[in-house]
């Protein structure tokens, strides 16, 4: 089997999770559409090849022809049982390059088309518009099937691409048991403040500039900390003078990507999460699977990801003001952590759990 990868940040941390969980006699070989970088090195860390084609990031939507031939070549030399693929460019590159070997390719964007012409860059142009004909006609090859990380990925992806929802299952991105390493000491917080923790990449499209509003309100009431843990992005400059704007800088940290999520999970006292688009949160889900509560922006994928809200404390998107306040409410309340949530999480998003599930799809589809 081949995975097919592209881009990176949670959607590929989960797949590097899945794949290297599967049965001992699945052979895997990655094939990046970029450099070799830190996801190729987790990928070899644990034994599994990484093949880089070599594309440009910045013009992966413009170079998909030159991927899909050297993808081509590839597959003819390793002769897999089925190839999977995951996020837009990737699929793209690898239901173009066969039609003979069984392919699973992975939805992960979810929204309605105003958000995806209003956080996803082009969206909206002429030549986005053709890419995503050619999406279309190519998710539509018989020897191409669909994993949806939501129900709402699949709605979305279904209606954008046209194609048969009966080729589509749902199975959710998988969630290990996180381990806590370091203290609040370690990792350099105060220690006697109720803690905040936000978990995304520093994008327009998470809302953190919402959640910095949201937060100077809290400090008003309530002498809390922020983290924001994620590597940067497009609203990097954005976010950094909304805390300069506020006055936070003390109280705020930007901590960056980290391998040690876990740390942090154990040690926050609430997860915030004011995305305003997802494919399926994988970060929320995350703090439900240690017993966090939950205050987060109402979208479907955040809603089916917490039970239909009911393991979250649901605030209408856009809405700060009503999310400062359930934030004060939560904090208030004398329940900071819910095993039972962690239980049933882990129950239904364990790593081992999905693992087994994509593998018994993909076995059926090399079948």
């Amino acid at each position: 089997m081949i995975n097919s990868l592209g881009g990176s940040g949670g959607a590929e941390h989960g797949l590097v999770r899945e794949i290297s969980r599967f049965a001992p006699d699945v052979e895997n070989t990655v094939v990046r559409l970029f450099e070799k970088d830190q996801i190729g090195h987790q990928l070899e860390a644990v034994g599994i090849p990484v093949i880089p084609l070599g594309l440009d990031a910045s013009s992966a939507g413009r170079n998909w022809p030159v991927g899909a031939r050297r993808l081509r070549s590839i597959i003819g030399d390793l002769k897999p049982d089925v190839l999977q693929t995951s996020l837009f460019a990737a699929n793209l590159v690898g239901q173009l390059s066969t039609r003979d070997t069984p392919i699973l390719s992975t939805f992960t964007l979810s929204g309605e088309s105003h958000l995806l012409q209003r956080y996803q860059p082009g969206a909206a142009s002429l030549r986005a518009s053709m890419l995503r004909k050619v999406a279309g006609y190519a998710a539509k090859r018989e020897n191409v099937s669909f994993r949806a990380l939501t129900d709402d990925a699949a709605e979305t992806n279904i209606g954008l691409l046209g194609v048969d929802p009966s080729r589509v299952t749902t199975i959710p991105r998988g969630v290990p048991e996180f381990e806590a390493e370091r203290s609040r000491a370690e990792l350099e917080l105060p220690e006697e403040v109720p803690l905040l923790l936000n978990v995304a990449r520093q994008a327009a499209q998470k809302g953190q500039t919402d959640l910095i509003e949201a937060f100077a309100a809290i400090r008003r009431s309530v002498p809390a900390h922020l983290v924001i843990v994620g590597r940067r992005g497009d609203a990097s400059a954005a976010l950094e003078g909304s805390i300069a704007s506020h006055g936070l800088g003390a109280h705020v940290s930007l901590v960056g990507y980290t391998d040690d999520v876990g740390s942090y999970l154990h040690e926050a006292d609430l997860f915030v999460f004011t995305s305003f688009m997802e494919g399926l949160g994988t970060a929320v889900v995350e703090a439900l699977s240690v017993g966090l509560g939950v205050v987060a922006y109402d979208i479907p994928p955040v809603r089916e990801a917490t039970h239909d809200g009911e393991f979250a404390a649901l605030v209408e998107a856009g809405n700060q003001a009503a999310f400062a306040e359930t934030v004060l409410a939560e904090l208030s309340s004398a329940e900071r952590r819910h095993p039972e949530r962690a239980k049933a999480i882990l129950e239904s998003h364990g790593i081992e759990a999905i693992s087994r599930r994509v593998e018994i799809l993909l076995r059926e589809l090399a079948a």
